[in-house]
């Protein structure tokens, strides 16, 4: 991997190719100075005022005029280099340029790179990950703080202690896991093993929707698909109890690091000997593979592909690929894929209930959840997350059990109280959240809990169409419940590119749709098994997108919940 990649929205920082040892060495580099020219480049693009006064002027001058001022102040470096005369005596606006080039290099995503060897163990440089790149900041601190105050002309009085050397630092390590000629072109690339980031962690992405279905294709597309391995890193996680291999271009490497909120990441120790169940490549060249997967028979894994088109800049397509691939391999052994939110919830007096609420994207689960642990903190001694969006139920000793996917939650800014997300902005991972289905990326679990035996006690589906003031309805027929859950009716939120009031079948276009004839086996055996069982079965009212409910309507409807599990 070279020393630096630039493009317009990120930079990738090899540390073991890049001296980055000292301040003059940084600021003395090629890479600097490409940030630089490219700072400038778009400035005059954009006919942007900070040049007015800067016009004619050389990219090398401003070079020159950073590296003397990191020594010198600003009088002394006018002396002894007239010829840096045309840029230094227009003092005001080459002030305004430098913090504003200082907020241009603090706006790109940045990335490192830090490679272990096999042959060590992989906890040998943790340290160095931190340690480097807590350094980087710092030096990038120095180096605006002291060329800033020379120009000034005099020192700051207030020093805030931002973020301004690397979002992410990652440490790999080359990888072989097959001998399979199909897959050969996918080894040695390099698999993720420790990460670190500095949150919040703020994303903007060519694209904040999702739409369509993936769909399965019959031939194994990997020979005729152009695959450079020093553009991708593998992820290897955890989805439920699958071990998943996650290509991901470095274009949307941004994708990979948030990830790392969402999904429990597979430790070397336990991927090292193991092919993946899930192999996913996100960020292909080839268009006509976009939203494709297959089942590879002979390596029992499941494949799947995404392009790197403007239109897949959304994590969305990252998370639900990667769960669709999972709910697949679900069905194939008799589980159900469910599309919804549960917990375990302990009230005072000790009682312990499974509360599983189902729905389709914007649904209001989890929101109504979430309202639940605020209104019920004085009934509720424990609550914890069983699963946010993506779970299976499954069944044992005559009763239905559940197990959970991922470790965290992907949210719509704009559904959560105005609060929760500063909150969490010590942990959080934001994408476009100046925009409509701006969303929010954290842990909300942990993965030994998640994959527990949870029992369910309750099932509801997430109704967020009908204004319902009772907030909750329960069913007494297996037909009539089977019919609401089959259905997956919605009104949508925006969420994807439908709209309006919208159905999927079981509210779950993730695997079940693909795979409705054996879903629908599975479905009838576990709500018949609930029926018997005598667990609740019901309809909550979440009401998230009825007129001037859409704040309220899951308060309300968690209110009726709370009454419901307490009387």
């Amino acid at each position: 991997m070279k020393k630096f990649h630039l493009t317009k929205n990120y930079a990738i920082i090899n540390f073991d190719a890049t001296i980055c040892d000292s301040e003059v060495n940084i600021i003395s580099s090629k890479s600097f100075e490409a940030v630089l020219i490219q700072y400038i480049r778009q400035l005059r693009t954009d006919h942007d005022p900070i040049m007015d006064k800067l016009k004619g002027i050389r990219v090398q001058l401003f070079h020159d005029a950073f590296q003397l001022l990191l020594i010198w102040n600003y009088q002394d470096v006018m002396k002894k280099n007239p010829y840096l005369d045309s840029l230094l005596k227009e003092r005001d606006a080459f002030y305004h340029f430098t913090e504003s080039f200082y907020d241009y290099w603090r706006k790109l995503e940045r990335f490192g790179i830090i490679a272990s060897q096999k042959a060590y163990a992989q906890n040998a440089r943790t340290a160095d990950l931190i340690q480097v790149s807590d350094q980087f900041n710092q030096r990038i601190l120095y180096l605006y703080r002291t060329i800033t105050q020379h120009i000034l002309g005099r020192e700051f009085l207030v020093f805030r202690q931002l973020p301004a050397g690397i979002n992410a630092n990652i440490m790999m390590v080359a990888h072989k896991f097959t001998n399979n000629e199909t897959y050969q072109n996918l080894q040695n690339v390099g698999f993720i093993t420790n990460m670190l980031t500095r949150p919040p962690f703020i994303v903007y992405t060519d694209s904040n929707t999702r739409s369509g279905l993936f769909q399965p294709i019959n031939e194994n597309p990997l020979s005729k698909i152009s695959f450079n391995k020093l553009h991708y890193f593998v992820y290897p996680i955890k989805v439920g109890s699958l071990l998943a291999f996650v290509y991901v271009h470095r274009d949307f490497l941004h994708h990979g690091v948030a990830l790392s909120n969402l999904f429990e990441p597979a430790a070397y120790e336990e991927f090292k000997d193991k092919k993946p169940d899930l192999l996913f490549i996100y960020g292909i060249r080839e268009d006509e593979y976009d939203g494709k997967y297959l089942y590879d028979k002979k390596e029992d894994m499941y494949v799947g592909f995404v392009s790197r088109a403007e239109k897949n800049d959304y994590f969305g397509y990252m998370k639900k690929m990667l769960l669709t691939l999972h709910n697949i391999s679900m069905i194939d052994h008799q589980m159900l894929p469910i599309h919804g939110a549960m917990v375990q919830i302990i009230l005072n007096d000790n009682q312990m209930k499974h509360i599983a609420i189902i729905g389709d994207s914007g649904a209001g689960k989890s929101e109504t959840l979430e309202a639940l642990r605020t209104i019920g903190s004085k009934y509720i001694k424990d609550m914890k997350v069983v699963f946010d969006d993506m779970g299976v139920f499954f069944m044992k000793d005559e009763h239905i059990y559940a197990h959970g996917t991922e470790i965290g939650a992907f949210v719509r800014l704009d559904d959560l109280d105005s609060g929760y997300a500063y909150q969490e902005i010590d942990r959080a991972i934001f994408m476009n959240p100046n925009q409509v289905n701006g969303r929010i990326i954290l842990p909300v679990s942990y993965y030994d809990f998640i994959m527990r035996d949870h029992q369910v006690d309750m099932v509801l589906y997430a109704n967020n169409y009908e204004e319902n003031t009772k907030g909750l309805r329960f069913f007494d027929d297996l037909d009539d419940a089977l019919h609401v859950f089959r259905s997956g009716k919605r009104f949508a939120k925006g969420t994807t590119s439908e709209v309006g009031l919208v159905e999927s079948y079981f509210a779950n276009p993730f695997g079940p749709v693909q795979r409705m004839k054996d879903t629908e086996i599975i479905l009838k055996n576990q709500f018949e098994m609930l029926f018997n069982q005598k667990v609740v079965v019901g309809e909550i009212y979440t009401q998230l997108a009825v007129v001037g409910k859409h704040m309220n309507g899951p308060v309300l409807a968690a209110k009726k919940l709370l009454e419901y599990i307490t009387k």
